[in-house]
């Protein structure tokens, strides 16, 4: 309960240092001055409950008809309000466009709206005016990360939260996403050591840590990763009774996807063409749970995907009754199809039952 009023507080000075000039305007400009200090707090603590706490790692992804479902009882007032706050934030940051404490609030609120083209912008320009703040660098790093369609970490993002973590490696954000940066480029060692940072700053036994341990026992459990000898016992001890063996999940074993091409494509296939591997809710559109980026070549090629590999923090294959598993090999090198791109048909499969695929290459997209 303390922490809430030390929050509320905080939230109402920093708004009524933001707003104060307003209060030796006109009329219209003390009301709007009263209005960002009724939202902000709200606005603050709603967000904070969204991206701050560190048990948003372990929450599960919200499905799109989920959140339309959850939101109705109360979007037509919390909307508006957001709304007009949005609205006399970018007349007053029009009026004193070096206020950087606006550009955040700004952009941190487009984010938790899903506006990541907007949110970048404005973050973008609160990191041009006081550089060097991990907060912002991470904040920054996620919307930019979204705002591209590209669910890969690329290398100004990667360098966005290393400098961040540089600076105070206690950004939990940072770590997990850096994280992933790493299991992405499939080096689970580095992986590995960020994720065991982050477990040392969450509270053991919380839903957080779960998830976090879960991905280092997945990261230490993939191919090329040391092994820890076993310890030779003083006595041979009696075999013991192997347990019934119960059906393997993806979220536990990962997705192992065989990808093929069909031999009157495979000279057809450029030196610079780049194979991408998708990973989307069954039925879903839009940005996928997981990519893989791989070179178009030495087919046929075996791969898996595990939660390492999953676009969202603290998601887990698990969280998801069917996927979708598809392959194309965009022979400009765009995450966006073009025509003459190689592609194979989608597979749908149950996560409830790790089973190999397999995707064939062999159509043309026109």
């Amino acid at each position: 309960m303390n922490f809430w009023i030390i929050a509320v507080v905080l939230l109402l000075v920093s708004a009524a240092a933001f707003v104060w000039p307003l209060f030796a305007g006109s009329g219209k400009d003390r009301v709007t001055s009263i209005l960002i200090l009724l939202v902000v707090p709200v606005a603050g603590l709603a967000l904070y409950q969204a991206v701050g706490t560190p048990e948003a790692i372990g929450n599960p992804a919200i499905q799109p008809q989920q959140a339309e479902h959850a939101q109705q009882p109360h979007n037509m007032s919390g909307e508006g309000d957001m709304d007009a706050l949005l609205r006399e934030l970018n007349q007053r940051l029009a009026e004193d466009p070096n206020n950087p404490d606006g550009w955040l609030i700004l952009g941190r609120t487009l984010k938790t709206q899903q506006r990541y083209v907007e949110a970048e912008a404005a973050l973008d320009k609160a990191n041009r005016m006081i550089p060097n703040t991990p907060m912002i660098m991470v904040e920054l790093a996620e919307a930019r990360l979204f705002a591209s369609g590209n669910p890969v970490i690329t290398d100004d993002i990667k360098q966005l939260l290393e400098g961040a973590i540089n600076i105070d490696p206690n950004q939990q954000k940072g770590l997990w996403l850096l994280g992933m940066a790493a299991a992405e480029e499939g080096d689970n060692v580095t992986a590995i050591g960020y994720w065991e940072s982050l477990l040392a700053l969450l509270e053991p036994g919380s839903g957080s840590a779960q998830r976090v341990s879960e991905q280092i026992a997945m990261a230490q459990g993939m191919p090329g990763m040391p092994s820890t000898p076993a310890e030779t016992p003083a006595e041979t001890a009696p075999a013991p009774v192997e347990p019934t063996a119960a059906p393997v999940t993806v979220a536990e074993s990962g997705i192992p996807v065989n990808i093929s091409i069909a031999d009157e494509l495979a000279g057809a296939v450029p030196g610079n063409a780049v194979l991408f591997v998708f990973v989307h809710p069954a039925g879903g559109a839009g940005m996928p749970l997981a990519v893989k980026r791989l070179a178009a070549s030495g087919f046929p090629m075996n791969l898996n995907f595990t939660d390492a590999d999953l676009l969202q923090p603290g998601a887990s294959l698990k969280d998801f009754e069917q996927l979708d598993v598809s392959a194309r090999i965009s022979l400009a090198g765009t995450v966006i199809p073009t025509s003459g791109d190689i592609q194979a048909n989608k597979v749908t499969l149950e996560a409830k039952a790790a089973e190999p695929i397999a995707l064939h290459l062999a159509q043309r997209i026109p």
